[in-house]
C-alpha cells in the first residue's frame, strides 16, 4: 500500500458533531479545517494508504458523502511558473524557458489561467509533461495523484453545475456525452 497525499474542498452543517462524524466514517487519516460554529467550508488533508490514487480519492469522497458533508472539489493544483521552478528544483528563468518554448521538446501546457502578471497551470499537466519529457524528477506517483485530482474536481464540479438543469437537460447532455 501507498500513502498517497491530497485534499477534499467540503461544505458541512453547522455542528461540532461533524469532524466526530467525519472521523468516524473514515477520516482519521485526515486534518480537517472546519469551523464547527460557523459550519460552511472546509478543508480535509489526507495522507491515504490505498493501492491507486483513484481508490484513495474515491474512498474520502464516499466518505464523506456517507457523513453527510458536500464535497465541493479536490485539490487540483493550479500552479504558477515560480512554484513549478520551487517544485522541480530549477530557476524560475527555466520554467519559462520551458513554458515559451525556449527550452525543452516544446508543447508546454496551456495555462488554465492566463493573466497579464502571473499566469496559473495545472501542476497535473505540467507534472506529467515534466515526467514524459525527463525534464525533472517528478514520480509518477506525483504524475497519478495529480492527474487524479484534476479528473476528480472536473467531475465534482460537473455534478455540482448540471443540479442547476431541469432533469431532462441533464438526461440530454449526458446522452450527448455518451
Amino acid at each position: 500500500m501507498t500513502a498517497y497525499s491530497f485534499e477534499l474542498h467540503f461544505t458541512a452543517p453547522i455542528g461540532e458533531e461533524t469532524i466526530d462524524v467525519l472521523y468516524e466514517t473514515g477520516w482519521d487519516d485526515a486534518t480537517v479545517s472546519l469551523d464547527p460554529v460557523m459550519g460552511g467550508p472546509g478543508v480535509a488533508a489526507f495522507d491515504r494508504e490505498a493501492s491507486t490514487a483513484v481508490e484513495a480519492i474515491a474512498s474520502a469522497i464516499a466518505q464523506g458523502r456517507a457523513a453527510g458533508v458536500e464535497i465541493t472539489g479536490v485539490s487540483e493544483d493550479l500552479v504558477t511558473l515560480g512554484e513549478i521552478a520551487e517544485r522541480t528544483g530549477r530557476t524560475f528563468a527555466t520554467a519559462d524557458h520551458w513554458a515559451v518554448g525556449r527550452r525543452g521538446p516544446g508543447e508546454f501546457p496551456a495555462p488554465k489561467i492566463r493573466r497579464p502578471r502571473v499566469s496559473l497551470w495545472s501542476w497535473a499537466e505540467v507534472a506529467t509533461w515534466l515526467h514524459d519529457n525527463h525534464l525533472a524528477e517528478i514520480s509518477p506517483m506525483e504524475v497519478e495523484v495529480a492527474r487524479v485530482c484534476e479528473i476528480a474536481d472536473s467531475l465534482i464540479r460537473a455534478y455540482r453545475l448540471q443540479r442547476r438543469l431541469p432533469v431532462e437537460d441533464r438526461e440530454r447532455l449526458r446522452h450527448a456525452m455518451t
